[in-house]
């Protein structure tokens, strides 16, 4: 059976529902107010507790949504193990971030333009059997150091922090973390497991997305993640409030 996991349908474009995209541009909008407070670090970290959460997709689509106000963007698959910002933008996976961060040499980053005006990649590149140690090395930091005056906002996409560190590495380097929480499968106890997380590692945890959230007002005709929408929190008062109700839903069940 084919994969039709990267499909255009994943990304937005000009099929793109009316309501999807809103919901991205209100979730851009409250981005904008919380980056640009800060004038020393312009990226953050998108990760979840698990796979296929919609990390990556959520990613990409907030960076296309910033793109569009004519802000330039970087998107940095930093999903060593298994990365995925190539497939969806259907660009060339390597040379890439894992090259840069193995070079002895004072070597430039290959960052790839797309179709998408101001939007660039930096795609994961070689898979390396060592992610962890290439992500706390001196080279990504300068990575970030040198990219900050170049571009406006830069998003990464990282590893589930529910399975190794690496996000958690990434995001010590930058504004913070933005964790995806996907309605269909997220448990109360993994939204808690990120949120202890990061505030043990010390880094800042800028809000959450909540991905295949269902949604009355939604078409159901169309095929974009499952026929959910999107939509967008934070602070600790919030985190608070989705796991109590996840609990909630939990214990109706039983």
């Amino acid at each position: 059976m084919k994969n039709t996991r990267f499909t255009k349908n994943s990304i937005i474009n000009e099929t793109t529902p009316f309501n999807v995209i809103e919901a991205f541009k209100a979730t851009r909008t409250n981005l904008m107010f919380m980056l640009d407070s800060n004038e020393k670090k312009n990226s953050i970290v998108f990760t979840s507790f698990a796979p296929r959460d919609g990390k990556t997709t959520t990613c990409l689509n907030l960076a296309i949504t910033f793109a569009q106000t004519g802000a330039k963007i970087l998107v940095i698959d930093a999903d060593l193990r298994k990365p995925a910002v190539h497939r969806y933008m259907k660009i060339q996976s390597k040379p890439g971030l894992s090259d840069y961060l193995a070079s002895v040499d004072d070597e430039t980053p290959s960052i790839y333009k797309t179709d998408v005006e101001n939007l660039y990649i930096l795609p994961a590149g070689t898979v390396p059997p060592n992610p962890t140690e290439l992500l706390i090395s001196k080279n990504m930091e300068k990575l970030l150091n040198d990219c900050t005056p170049l571009f406006d906002y830069i998003f990464i996409d990282a590893p589930p922090l529910g399975l190794v560190t690496d996000a958690a590495i990434v995001a010590s380097k930058t504004m913070g973390v933005i964790n995806i929480v996907n309605c269909e499968h997220t448990r109360s106890e993994e939204i808690e497991s990120i949120k202890q997380s990061v505030e043990q590692a010390g880094i800042n945890l800028i809000g959450c997305i909540m991905n295949a959230v269902p949604t009355a007002t939604m078409n159901k005709k169309y095929n974009f993640h499952n026929n959910y929408g999107y939509s967008y929190g934070y602070s600790e008062t919030y985190y608070d409030r989705v796991a109590k109700n996840y609990q909630q839903k939990e214990n109706e069940k039983e």
